[in-house]
């Protein structure tokens, strides 16, 4: 068994000490307005979370046609920048280092919601979300995406947050990118595996240029899309460490076009992790049935992964991770 100290164990990333080794993992919570603002509401769960050494936010939608639902953040306009301040703030007041999430769903959004067309790498409808047919992206607007999560790095960099983190997970519109299922192009954004990586690459790189050495980046990565002709573990070795070459500084691990709900059990996701814990030298974050204490000590001790990270069980339980360490 191994020694439950290790999830206290502290971490220095870029110049930022983390007291433990426990993460509130992004969770969904439609609990913005409906223009994508913080509401007092969602200051009140985030305000909960007590415990974990970093928080992760939420997804923040950068353009309209990015949006996941009716009441998803946004960091899409100047507008929303007073609202993630006060998030910011809120997760600081609880002495935890703040990162916000942002992201693009491409096919997966839901044009009721929008009122704009799907968009994504080509015109294929999302074999998970079973959503509208997208219509396939120009290389213009291709570049637009890419200056979309520029500007919303920036924008939550201006708001206070320690550190930002891209979304390229559970099925949204860079993981269709990197995906065969999803990515049928046939110019320099699709192909082989380099060209289908070539966006997600562009998107943090320019994040890391934009925002400076000294900000924290994270790359949510699916790393298995566990569907048939999908991405493999192999495929996120060979990837993980071009997005640290990028300027990533965590890579926060998951799964691709499947995403994650249909996973049950203890560490489901630990093998995933090891393989691509190993093909890179900065920190991993792991995620996946880890409620357990003695089960999360265990990925740690291994070399499995970094961090621990905890989502549906702290929305069950806002206070677990400081029950788990106070009792260490």
């Amino acid at each position: 068994m191994s020694d439950l100290t290790v999830l206290r164990h502290p971490i220095t990333v870029n110049q930022l000490t983390f007291p433990n080794r426990y993460v509130s993992a992004p969770l969904d919570l439609q609990t913005a307005t409906e223009a994508g603002l913080v509401t007092k509401e969602l200051l009140g769960l985030y305000r909960e979370r007590k415990g974990p050494a970093l928080v992760i936010t939420e997804h923040h939608h950068i353009l309209p046609s990015g949006k996941w639902n009716s009441r998803q953040l946004a960091a899409d306009r100047d507008e929303c920048i007073d609202g993630m301040a006060r998030l910011a703030g809120t997760i600081h007041a609880n002495r935890q280092i703040a990162v916000a999430q942002i992201n693009h769903v491409g096919s997966a959004a839901d044009t009721k919601v929008t009122g704009l067309e799907a968009v994504a790498p080509s015109a294929v409808v999302h074999p998970v979300w079973n959503r509208s047919l997208p219509r396939e992206l120009s290389l213009p607007e291709i570049q637009e995406i890419r200056q979309a999560f520029v500007k919303a790095a920036l924008r939550v960099k201006q708001a206070g947050f320690d550190g930002v983190e891209i979304h390229g997970a559970h099925g949204y519109l860079l993981t269709q990118f990197l995906s065969p299922l999803t990515n049928r192009r046939q110019d320099e954004y699709g192909g082989n595996l380099e060209k289908r990586s070539r966006f997600l690459l562009e998107v943090a790189a320019a994040v890391r240029r934009a925002v400076g050495p000294g900000y924290l980046l994270l790359y949510r990565l699916g790393a298995d899309d566990y569907l048939p002709g999908g991405t493999s573990v192999e495929d996120a070795c060979w990837l993980a460490p071009r997005l640290a070459a990028a300027g990533v500084d965590i890579l926060d691990l998951s799964s691709g076009l499947k995403g994650s709900r249909s996973f049950s059990g203890p560490g489901f996701f630990r093998d995933m992790l090891k393989q691509v814990k190993n093909a890179v030298t900065i920190p991993v974050i792991g995620v996946g049935g880890l409620e357990d204490p003695a089960v999360a000590a265990g990925v740690l001790a291994n070399g499995e992964a970094d961090f621990i990270a905890l989502g549906r069980a702290i929305m069950k339980q806002p206070d677990l991770v400081e029950t788990i360490l106070g009792r260490l």
